[in-house]
């Protein structure tokens, strides 16, 4: 198989964008989220994308009983060079140079730290809806639906969305991967708040670090950690917003 790279040219996305958007509910709304679907990895591009794969149906690899879904992702560009570009793109997305976050403040949460699923990751912020984590379903089309104040980080590759909007719930739980650091992950999105006037505590240890902002009507938690293979894995868990 061969893996090509590709940029999604701006009137595309905003037509990805729409197509997730469109339908007032139920099956219109279903459908349009169906379609959308394999399409969330232009969510942050440019991407890497395999040419074998682009024929292949993966409306239906985002559901999957019990956890998350598998999803296989070509691989994509890590190392400096790479977290200097997605950095650059970060500072153009957020019109200019980005501030570090104010020092820590505490320990971190456990129950974000220790959850393994989107439903768990959920538990961890409050939002207008009740339980919401345990109503949320997975699929890729959620992450279209992420509040434009916290969008993916430039050149993030996802690996796992899901989210609700049942009984007054308004989630978004999204995973990607990232070359860059936890620090400037957390830089980030601590800037982007703050512009969306949010009020944020920034809590990390040693292995992770945590955002958690609230506006008085819906909640967020942005979470960062290294891994092993030397890419940063990073959560934002929205509700309400």
């Amino acid at each position: 198989m061969i893996a090509s790279r590709m940029r999604i040219a701006p009137l595309v996305s905003a037509s990805l964008l729409a197509l997730a958007g469109c339908g007032s509910g139920g099956a219109g709304d279903a459908a349009a989220k169906s379609e959308a679907a394999g399409l969330a990895l232009a969510i942050a591009p440019p991407m890497m994308v395999d040419a074998d794969l682009t024929t292949r149906n993966l409306a239906e690899s985002a559901i999957a009983g019990g956890g998350p879904p598998v999803i296989a992702l070509p691989p994509f560009e890590r190392g400096s060079d790479a977290a200097a570009a997605a950095k650059v793109e970060a500072e153009k997305l957020s019109g200019g140079a980005i501030a570090s976050a104010p020092a820590s403040e505490g320990a971190v949460d456990r129950v974000l730290r220790d959850a393994v699923v989107a439903g768990q990751r959920a538990g961890a912020i409050k939002g207008p809806g009740k339980d919401c984590g345990a109503k949320a379903d997975y699929g890729l089309a959620w992450s279209l639906q992420l509040p434009g104040s916290l969008p993916i980080y430039p050149r993030g590759a996802l690996i796992e969305a899901a989210g609700s909007d049942q009984g007054g719930c308004r989630l978004r739980v999204v995973r990607f991967v990232t070359p860059v650091a936890p620090t400037a992950i957390v830089d980030f999105y601590h800037a982007r708040a703050r512009a969306a006037d949010f009020v944020m505590r920034h809590r990390a240890d040693e292995e992770t670090h945590q955002l958690i902002g609230s506006n008085g009507i819906g909640e967020f938690a942005v979470q960062a950690r290294k891994r092993a293979d030397g890419l940063t894995e990073a959560d934002i868990v929205a509700n309400g917003m």
